[in-house]
């Protein structure tokens, strides 16, 4: 595919958080970072459920099948395989059809291919799995005239914006492929990393947001080894920036008693621990 035939990205819409409760993923949301929910939605064709929130300039989208146990349908599957974990996240393109005949016809793998909406396989993008939309979210803020993501800032939680989304990658040639290639992402920095252990860390600036795909140097051990060797959809963390380390410290930890950690990060800053975050891995850096 020609640099002239690259799928256009306007934006990165949102990154799907799959859990099994979402009204305690929401308040979670709410009470930790801030999120400030503008939506909640029942997609029968996939049997979930989902509420949609911002926190601060990010979209996030807790989603949880309604019936785990049914295997014919593809989102308890997912959450089956992977648990409470960060599912995907979504690429804003102008024509469905076209974005996926394009990846198609580049040799790519797509699923749950709705004309408006699909996914992209994570075997065809280093690793990461993809959903791919042409329509707007229903009442997104975003889409009205006014709309401001510093909205969301001033809560106790500390929160400025996302500084980058961090997919961890065993082949970083499929990915800088399907985004730099077959998407219009541009390479902004590939330089090496020790964070949290030796590898190459290379962002991509893509649509409104940079994702950093890290590839380890040893792929079998270490943190970034032991999430390659679990199922998983290639999203490690996100990153987000703070305006003060130790009000934010204060409000998980004294506040909320969510507990803290340093070790396995891959900024230069501290996580709340995933497992009291519903699998999912929020770091906060210092803007």
């Amino acid at each position: 595919m020609s640099s002239t035939a690259r799928v256009q990205v306007s934006r990165i819409i949102h990154t799907i958080h799959a859990v099994t409760d979402i009204y305690a993923c929401r308040l979670l949301y709410q009470d930790a970072l801030g999120g400030l929910v503008f939506a909640e939605n029942y997609f029968p064709a996939e049997d979930r459920d989902c509420a949609l929130l911002y926190v601060t300039n990010h979209m996030v989208e807790p989603m949880a099948p309604r019936d785990p146990a049914n295997m014919e349908k593809p989102f308890a599957r997912m959450t089956a395989k992977i648990g409470q974990a960060f599912h995907s996240f979504e690429l804003k393109i102008a024509d469905g059809a076209a974005a996926s005949q394009a990846f198609l016809d580049a040799g790519a793998r797509t699923a749950s291919d709705y004309g408006f909406f699909f996914f992209v396989r994570p075997e065809s993008t280093g690793g990461v799995l993809v959903e791919v939309c042409e329509t707007p979210m229903p009442n997104d803020p975003y889409d009205r005239p006014h709309w401001d993501p510093k909205v969301g800032q001033g809560h106790a939680g500390q929160v400025l914006a996302l500084d980058h989304i961090a997919c961890v990658t065993a082949d970083m040639a499929a990915a800088l492929r399907f985004f730099t290639e077959l998407c219009d992402g541009e390479i902004v920095e590939d330089a090496r990393t020790s964070l949290p252990q030796p590898g190459r860390r290379v962002v991509i600036h893509l649509g409104d947001t940079d994702i950093a795909f890290i590839q380890p140097d040893e792929a079998t051990t270490g943190p970034l080894g032991a999430f390659l060797q679990k199922p998983q959809n290639g999203i490690y963390a996100l990153v987000w920036k703070v305006a003060d380390e130790a009000r934010a410290r204060d409000h998980f930890a004294g506040k909320l008693k969510l507990r803290l950690v340093e070790d396995a990060c891959i900024s230069a800053g501290f996580a709340i621990d995933p497992d009291d975050f519903l699998g999912a891995r929020h770091e906060f850096v210092m803007a």
